[in-house]
């Protein structure tokens, strides 16, 4: 008879209710993720992409995503804590355990219940995969990239810029910088000076 060793501890099944699919799906964006725990009520801290958003200051149900992919249906709200944290409170979690144990899950909904923007708004995921463009009135916009990725930080949105060769830059996106924003056609347009590197 082999020894016996410790025995694994499986982990507690989650209280949500799966849903279809696997991952982000295409038709979602991701709102952000839970970055830990608050108290010992079940609260947790969010890490938002827009932390300005009122999306989440009613209950709302959104897919909680797992890192394995898995995808289950909760209930979340949100409120603001000390400083620029924000706390947020899953209907479905009373116990701070368990709430410890969504630390990196994600959180997304469908893109079609995104509020509508007004006409100089735009979303991030809306410019993610756009062609990047340098202008050029004499000979016509030059193709020489794609949006890789938008970062927001305490000075505004950066595009991330990657083309051919060894072009990877960072774009401040404001007027100085980017002449047009097609959403549409998923293009932008930038000026040749906010490629160069200092």
């Amino acid at each position: 008879m082999p020894p016996k060793g410790p025995k694994s501890k499986a982990p507690a099944p989650v209280p949500f209710t799966l849903l279809p699919g696997h991952g982000l799906l295409d038709d979602e964006v991701e709102l952000g993720s839970v970055s830990g725990v608050f108290g010992v009520r079940g609260e947790v801290r969010l890490f938002l992409h827009n932390p300005d958003s009122e999306l989440l200051r009613k209950p709302r149900k959104v897919a909680l995503i797992a890192p394995d992919g898995k995808r289950y249906q909760v209930t979340v709200s949100s409120r603001s804590g000390a400083g620029k944290r924000i706390l947020g409170h899953f209907a479905e979690v009373a116990e701070r355990e368990l709430a410890a144990s969504l630390k990196g899950w994600s959180l997304a909904l469908a893109k079609s219940e995104l509020p509508a923007l007004d006409d100089d708004e735009f979303y991030v995921w809306q410019l993610e995969g756009a062609e990047v463009f340098v202008a050029d009135e004499e000979a016509g916009d030059r193709k020489v990239g794609t949006v890789m990725h938008v970062h927001n930080t305490p000075g505004g949105d950066l595009l991330e810029i990657e083309g051919p060769g060894e072009l990877h830059a960072f774009v401040p996106c404001v007027e100085e910088f980017v002449v047009e924003l097609d959403l549409e056609e998923g293009r932008v347009v930038v000026t040749a000076e906010s490629l160069e590197e200092e």
